[in-house]
C-alpha cells in the first residue's frame, strides 16, 4: 500500500498540502482535461451531480459551469481542502466523507465524478462500486486516474506514495461494478506529458 493510500496519512498530508495545492495542480491537470471529464459525464442544467474527492474545487468549478452550484454535492475526506473549495463555490453542498462508504441512497445522482482521488483509495473497486450504486440507471460514472510516470526513478518514488492503476485495471473495476458502455481517453496536460492520466466513463444499466 502506498503511503497516501492510508486514509489517516492522506488526511494529514492534505491538511498541509492544501496551502499550495492550487498552485501545483495546474501543472498536472490542465483545463482541456477538465473539459473532457465534464464532457464524458454528459451533464446539463438539471443534472444532480456527486463529486467524490472534491479537493480544493478545481473539478467542482467545471461541474458548476455546466450543472450549476446548487446541483452539486461535493465530498472529501479533508476539511482543509473543502474550505478552499467553499471559498470559490459557496452554493455547493459539501460533505466530509469516505469514497468507499458513500453516505447516500441508491440511485440518487444523475452523474458521479471523481478526478484525482482514486489513487488514494485503499480499495478502488469498492469506491467505484459505491459511485455506481448511488448513480441512477442511465447515469454516468466518470473517474480521472493517474498513469505511472515514464521515468523509472520518478515512478519508483511515486508508486511508494500512491496507486497508479493501468487503463486495463480501471476498465476491469468498471466492469466488476456492473457499468456498461465503458469508454476511456488517455491524455495529459502538455506535449511532454501526453498520457499522464486516463479518464474513464461508464453507464449504470437500466433496470
Amino acid at each position: 500500500m502506498g503511503l497516501l493510500e492510508n486514509k489517516i496519512r492522506a488526511r494529514n498530508f492534505y491538511r498541509y498540502f492544501s496551502k499550495i495545492y492550487d498552485r501545483v495542480n495546474p501543472i498536472f491537470y490542465a483545463d482541456h482535461m477538465l473539459e473532457k471529464v465534464i464532457d464524458m459525464a454528459e451533464l446539463d442544467g438539471q443534472s444532480l451531480v456527486l463529486e467524490v474527492g472534491c479537493g480544493t474545487g478545481f473539478t467542482t468549478t467545471g461541474i458548476a459551469a455546466k450543472a450549476g452550484q446548487q446541483n452539486i454535492i461535493a465530498l472529501d475526506l479533508t476539511p482543509e481542502q473543502m474550505r478552499k473549495a467553499m471559498e470559490k463555490l459557496p452554493e455547493v453542498q459539501y460533505i466530509r466523507g469516505d469514497a468507499e462508504n458513500l453516505p447516500f441512497r441508491d440511485s440518487t445522482f444523475d452523474s458521479c465524478i471523481s478526478a484525482g482521488s482514486i489513487e488514494y483509495w485503499p480499495n478502488p473497486q469498492k469506491g467505484i462500486s459505491e459511485m455506481a450504486r448511488v448513480t441512477k440507471p442511465g447515469g454516468k460514472v466518470v473517474v480521472l486516474a493517474p498513469r505511472k510516470p515514464d521515468n523509472m526513478f520518478v515512478r519508483k518514488f511515486a508508486e511508494s506514495v500512491m496507486l497508479f492503476p493501468s487503463t486495463q485495471q480501471c476498465v476491469a473495476w468498471y466492469k466488476a461494478a456492473g457499468l456498461e458502455n465503458i469508454r476511456y481517453v488517455e491524455t495529459g496536460p502538455n506535449r511532454i506529458w501526453k498520457k499522464l492520466v486516463v479518464i474513464i466513463s461508464g453507464e449504470v444499466p437500466d433496470l
